[in-house]
């Protein structure tokens, strides 16, 4: 009995969990600025670390990027001298590696091994991948942060959160060596040498002692103004120490004279300064900052910092740099869809000369509309297949943006052309924070132009929609922007669905606190809402869901609309049959395959992550498309759905229906449907009907006969009779 029971518990279990299962795809083609796109689906970047190692065992270096906004790694394969972007690496790497990540060679073995952020400052990790083996790693010194020897005794080497330090060979001798900003203070720079080689002769270990905590004779000041020769900022006329914030750093011999020369930069600055070392490896000795290079020098918006690695494939380093900021801030006007500036070297690997490319390196080759990408669908153009909207928190003018790429494929076949970078004028608004989305908002079951925004001349964030005038498409030109009155928070995220089917969008909203709200519209052609739940579904505030963004599809074809919910962790988690209203159910996270691993894992999929549901592959089972907070899209396609049939499936229930019941149409797709009597007259508005979701339909004031029920899809059309009765 018990192993019956048990038996039924796994086949019970296996059937739910193949329910929502998917996998990251990037096959559909995409085309912007008359170029086709190699990684579309990419995820965009924003603050971007470069590291490289090979990642697959091929012997060829690959790259590795931290994104710190996002929290995340990204991988890309080096696929015959150009980058391919492989997801399934990114979970290979250690949980722990947050705020700044570096890849370094600490045991001389020929595997990179890895340095990041640690509450008590850093912590390591060495590579143990074995050959023709997955990427594997093991904490250096388990439950312990990298310490160092201080004025007496081993301490952790502390640094602030947003430091990135230089983890490098300082003197030459093969180990590596740490250099830092000192934690609390003055803005000097401590040097903590490795003494593995002195004492044992071999490079395998983190023995460090600080030396010096005024390496390179220097004090930072202000931006790019240092103190010299051991003088202290407020010795200097009118200086005095301004920042205290976060540091990046990075090291390398600029000139050939076997020493280190220094970049710095600091977060509240938007310079990069170069200090050329005038001493020696052991002792260095700074007495001059300047930008660099001197033509087309690096300077962000806030916080440049710079990375040292081949990124063409010809066997010399290049210059990389990028915003090393967490968050954008309101003043903030950075241009996060050109972030990563690349600097080639046209030099040799021992005397560098580095020439300036391109300020968007990757990026020119993914969708990247800047930060907080919000996608929407809707058929545009009245050509049967969904458009591709896109809007974003700021653009270069701090307003936001709205691209449209139009579906240029087809129905079995999608694939996008962009066409306006600037739908609808939205850069000459007074917008900002603009999220997307399409819903019936006016009762007359076509699909508005509806976004919540943030004013930036009031800071209020506010709901609106914008009355599509056309049944087949989209036409919004010469109508005014509406508000609703709904309140919510800057962050805050609002979904329109028909929760209670009454033919009227209400909302769920996801709270700062991370609680789901339910809010129902009690309106008629002016959308009124008022709260029914403030923890639906069972979600109250949690930290672990921060501001949640949700979508609502049928996501298995079972005919029952399902939740689709995203973290302030780019996690997914999927809650099936939504409108049982269920307060214990429980979603399902593990639902992206990873074929490396061979399993469904939860995955970071870009920070404050946006679904929305579209059918792009002809499918029985939509796929899930997610905005990122790094700006891109990730598309996430159903491991089990199936071609859709060319002909359309529709039921219409109970047949015949009485004249004041409500009868349900359900589709295997999205369809509009309106009502016709036998002589051709239109007796309805349209409907739209999502697919594999029961849509109620009232049939009072409908005499007994019979009628036609006109539905359209992709730019096709089919009908189907019911007979009211008495």
């Amino acid at each position: 009995m018990r192993t019956g029971w048990l038996m039924c518990f796994l086949i019970l279990s296996c059937s739910a969990y193949g329910q929502f299962t998917y996998t990251i795809d990037q096959s559909i083609a995409v085309e912007a600025n008359n170029k086709v796109l190699s990684m579309p689906w990419a995820g965009g970047i924003n603050s971007a670390q470069i590291n490289t190692m090979d990642l697959n065992g091929d012997t060829k270096d690959d790259l590795v990027v931290f994104d710190r906004t996002s929290n995340k790694i990204l991988t890309y394969l080096n696929a015959g001298n150009r980058y391919e972007y492989a997801p399934e690496y990114e979970s290979l790497f250690p949980v722990e590696v947050t705020q700044w990540l570096l890849l370094r060679d600490l045991n001389c073995d020929g595997k990179k091994d890895l340095f990041t952020s640690d509450p008590f400052g850093m912590v390591a990790f060495i590579n143990t991948t074995k050959q023709q083996q997955k990427l594997s790693w093991r904490p250096y010194d388990p439950g312990r942060p990298v310490l160092t020897k201080g004025f007496t005794s081993n301490v952790n080497l502390q640094l602030n959160a947003s430091d990135i330090p230089v983890i490098d060979d300082i003197d030459g001798d093969g180990d590596l060596d740490i250099l830092n900003v000192r934690f609390v203070g003055i803005g000097t720079i401590e040097y903590h040498k490795n003494l593995s080689i002195e004492r044992t002769g071999t490079c395998d270990s983190l023995q460090l002692e600080r030396v010096t905590q005024t390496f390179g004779n220097l004090e930072e000041c202000d931006c790019n103004f240092f103190a010299f020769g051991g003088a202290p900022c407020n010795a200097i006329p009118n200086g005095r120490t301004e920042h205290a914030g976060g540091k990046a750093m990075l090291t390398l011999d600029v000139d050939g004279d076997g020493d280190r020369d220094l970049f710095f930069s600091e977060e509240n600055c938007t310079e990069l300064s170069f200090l050329e070392n005038k001493g020696t490896a052991e002792t260095a000795n700074m007495n001059s900052a300047t930008l660099f290079p001197a033509t087309n020098p690096i300077n962000f918006n806030l916080f440049p910092a710079a990375y040292y690695e081949d990124v063409d494939f010809d066997g010399k380093r290049d210059l990389l740099a990028s915003p090393n900021l967490y968050a954008r801030t309101f003043t903030n006007s950075i241009n996060f869809s050109n972030s990563l500036w690349y600097y080639k070297n046209t030099g040799t690997e021992q005397l560098p000369q580095f020439t300036f490319q391109k300020n968007n390196f990757l990026q020119d080759e993914m969708i990247d509309v800047g930060d907080y990408a919000v996608p929407a669908f809707a058929d545009a153009d009245g050509d049967g297949d969904p458009d591709m909207f896109i809007s974003n928190y700021a653009g270069p003018g701090f307003a936001s943006t709205i691209q449209l790429y139009e579906n240029t494929g087809s129905a079995g076949v999608a694939s996008f052309k962009l066409s306006n970078n600037d739908f609808a004028g939205f850069s000459n608004s007074t917008f900002f924070n603009v999220k997307l989305q399409f819903a019936d908002m006016n009762a007359d079951a076509t699909l508005d132009f509806v976004f919540t925004a943030t004013n930036f001349q009031t800071g209020v964030t506010s709901l609106f929609f914008i009355p599509n005038q056309s049944a087949n498409g989209l036409n919004i030109n010469g109508q005014a922007v509406q508000p609703v009155n709904f309140a919510l928070g800057q962050q805050e995220n609002i979904l329109l669905v028909d929760v209670d089917q009454d033919g009227k969008n209400d909302i769920l909203i996801g709270k700062a606190t991370g609680a789901v709200q339910y809010w129902r519209n009690t309106g008629s052609t002016i959308p009124t809402f008022s709260q029914v739940n403030e923890s639906f579904l069972g979600l109250a505030a949690s930290t672990a869901r921060q501001n949640p963004a949700l979508a609502v599809a049928d996501l298995d074809a079972d005919g029952r609309a399902d939740l689709i919910m995203g973290n302030q962790r780019g996690e997914l988690t999927v809650f099936g049959d939504f409108r049982a209203q269920n307060p214990n159910i429980t979603g399902e996270s593990e639902i992206i395959y990873n074929p490396i691993k061979e399993i469904h894992e939860s995955k970071n999929l870009g920070g404050r992550i946006w679904p929305i549901t579209v059918n792009l592959f002809n499918s029985d089972k939509p796929a899930i498309v997610c905005g990122t907070i790094a700006g891109g899209l990730i598309v996430l396609k159903h491991e089990e759905g199936a071609t859709l049939p060319e002909e359309p499936v529709v039921n219409i229930f109970p047949n015949p229906v009485r004249f004041n019941e409500t009868f349900k149409i359900i589709t295997d797709r999205n369809m509009i449907v309106q009502f016709y009597n036998l002589i051709g007259q239109r007796i309805s508005n349209s409907y739209f009907i999502p697919a594999n979701q029961e849509y109620p339909i009232q049939v009072s004031g409908l005499l007994p006969g019979t009628y036609i029920a006109h539905f359209s899809y992709q730019g096709k059309t089919t009908g189907r009779r019911f007979i009211v009765i008495n």
